[in-house]
């Protein structure tokens, strides 16, 4: 016999389990005919895609849970208890890991459940299951309270899923629990939300159909729910709707006729949420259910926000919600009034700061449109040209217009070919864009000193421009294509859809043809050679855009590189401080600015790469 400490891997466990003391449990149970689900799950498997059980239900109960709000609640408190109603369903689903040896349960949330399609979450089930619980960024949290003394650690864990307001993002408004893998038939779980959902194992059981008994696979589906917060007929009322659900499930991909799949929109919106600092993004998300037109939908939602933000004089958050609601190209009226409205408010806004100017440049091809800085005083100044990528508009980059002043520069923000006011056909020449930018400014700036911060598939474009025209002295970028998005076609052919069919809107080509069109636009090892001046990127380990392959191409031939890496998805979002943060230190490095702003930005910088050093 040994007696020893518990396992620090366990002591989360141990946290959780303490908080849930309070609950109330009350158990139901129910079978459920899962013949169609194993139906479509088969005819997916023929197609090459791949569906979990655990899918379906997260799927099915998601949307159970956003037709019940009484139930998609928390409570806190016992003399004078609160309850919380939540707008938007956040699935919490279980895991089986092994770290350090120790077999632990680990959980992750999927927000927005209700609205986001098979396919988005059985990419976030195999993101969390299939990754590394000692890497993942979102695990960083269960990684330090294994760390943290127990004292501490409690403290910790109580503070972050105690409140409230951030209840749903932290430990979700509904769980399933699952011991399918195993001989279970079913079992009673809280997972510390009003609502748990408790999966046993599928097996092929008598049924009664039309009068006559008949084999069909059958779930046996539990359901645990707090007390405290609804009654027995309430929960009855949503383990019968799940069960419908499931034994009625049609095939969600004729849900919505709108452009694009509402999960990629939510899911890819928020780099830029996150990035620009958009103000009450969840709210909006949670009321958004489909890409088509009228309530509910991407473009309505947004713009209800943008405009009560106008009406209440915050035109800068109002032009971010705008954009939102345009996002992530214009593909009919609605979405062009919100670019529309989008230029319209960052046009009054910009009026109260006489030194941002609009650029308007007529080229033979069509016209490209920029706001500038820094030029409206006779002063020459170093130039900063700043653009985003296939879905970002110029506007989204008016913070940046006074920060380019503070750093003693020119600057001009504009938009990608095809993106926004750009009138410019997206091409494997587009790059020359930046050359005529500069051209234009030529008499009012300092265009020989001149930097490209641009981010995604502008970047691209600022390496090509940059073998050509030597006013450009370093390129920086984040999550830049180089060589083998353009050229694999096993790559392009897991690209995701939003992407795929914005380039080929941006090319005005048909989504089936716009990638063959694209090898000829990589750069070669020769040209990634030829590059003489700095070039600072920032790469996403994770990317599910940019292969890795075209970071370690520009490695490996770029005479002047430096990389920094994140253990991230496209765009960064979970880091977007510290990257943005090193992008703007690394400018100031390849300028050689020694004033106080460098040692400042430095500092920043440092502070953040420790905060995520600690929570990693």
């Amino acid at each position: 016999m040994t007696i020893e400490r518990v396992a620090r891997e366990r002591r989360p466990t141990l946290y959780f389990l303490r908080e849930i003391r309070s609950f109330a449990p009350v158990h139901l149970d129910t079978e459920v005919d899962m013949t169609r689900i194993r139906d479509h799950r088969a005819a997916a498997r023929a197609q090459g895609r791949h569906f979990s059980w655990l899918t379906y239900v997260l799927y099915a109960a998601g949307r159970a849970m956003a037709a019940h709000p009484e139930a998609n609640a928390a409570i806190r408190g016992r003399i004078r208890p609160k309850v919380v109603r939540f707008p938007s369903a956040h699935g919490k689903f279980t895991m089986d890991h092994t770290v350090n040896g120790q077999r632990v349960v680990l959980s992750a949330i999927i927000p927005h459940v209700q609205s986001a399609g098979l396919a988005e979450i059985q990419r976030q089930v195999d993101y969390y299951t299939r990754g590394d619980a000692e890497k993942l960024p979102e695990f960083a949290g269960a990684r330090l309270l294994r760390r943290l003394p127990w004292v501490l650690g409690s403290a910790a864990y109580r503070s972050r899923t105690r409140p409230l307001r951030t209840r749903a993002t932290t430990v979700g408004t509904f769980a399933v629990t699952s011991l399918s893998h195993r001989d279970v038939d079913g079992f009673h779980s809280t997972g510390g939300t009003t609502v748990t959902l408790g999966l046993g194992r599928i097996a092929d059981r008598p049924v009664v159909r039309d009068g006559a008994v008949s084999v069909a696979p059958v779930l046996r589906l539990n359901l645990t729910f707090d007390h405290r917060v609804i009654d027995g007929a309430e929960a009855a009322d949503l383990l019968t709707d799940l069960k419908q659900a499931l034994e009625q499930f049609e095939d969600p991909s004729a849900e919505d006729d709108g452009t694009n799949d509402v999960g990629e929109l939510k899911q890819f919106v928020l780099a830029h949420t996150r990035g620009q600092r958009v103000t009450d993004h969840e709210d909006v998300l949670a009321r958004i259910r489909t890409d088509a037109e009228g309530d509910g939908s991407w473009a309505a939602e947004w713009t209800r926000s943008a405009r009560a933000l106008e009406r209440d004089g915050r035109l800068l958050d109002a032009c971010r919600h705008y954009t939102m609601a345009r996002f992530p190209f214009v593909d009919g009226p609605a979405r062009q009034r919100a670019l529309d409205d989008t230029v319209r408010t960052f046009d009054q806004w910009r009026r109260g700061d006489r030194d941002i100017e609009r650029l308007e440049i007529d080229l033979p091809t069509g016209r490209v449109v920029a706001w500038a800085t820094g030029m409206s005083d006779g002063v020459r100044r170093p130039v900063l040209i700043v653009s985003g990528g296939i879905v970002t508009v110029k506007e989204q980059w008016a913070s940046t217009l006074r920060a380019i002043r503070r750093l003693g520069m020119a600057g001009i923000v504009t938009e990608m070919p095809g993106v926004g006011e750009n009138t410019l056909p997206y091409d494997r020449d587009s790059w020359r864009m930046l050359s005529h930018l500069l051209d234009h400014v030529s008499d009012r700036a300092d265009v020989a000193d001149s930097y490209a911060l641009a981010l995604s598939f502008s970047g691209h474009l600022a390496l090509r421009c940059a073998l050509e025209d030597s006013r450009i002295r370093a390129v920086l970028t984040a999550g830049a294509p180089i060589d083998t998005l353009f050229t694999d076609r096993r790559w392009q052919a897991n690209l995701p859809r939003i992407t795929v069919d914005t380039l080929a809107h941006l090319m005005g080509k048909e989504a089936g043809s716009a990638l063959g069109e694209l090898p000829s636009w990589a750069l070669s090892p020769d040209q990634l050679r030829a590059l003489t001046i700095p070039v600072r990127y920032v790469a996403c380990d994770r990317d599910e855009i940019i292969p890795g392959a075209d970071v370690d191409l520009l490695a490996r031939h770029v005479r002047d590189i430096e990389i920094l890496r994140h253990d991230d998805v496209h765009g960064a979002p979970a880091h977007a401080a510290e990257t943005q943060l090193w992008l703007i230190r690394s400018l100031l490095r390849v300028r050689r600015v020694k004033a106080p702003v460098h040692l400042v930005i430095d500092l920043l910088y440092r502070l953040a790469r420790r905060r995520a050093a600690a929570a990693g």
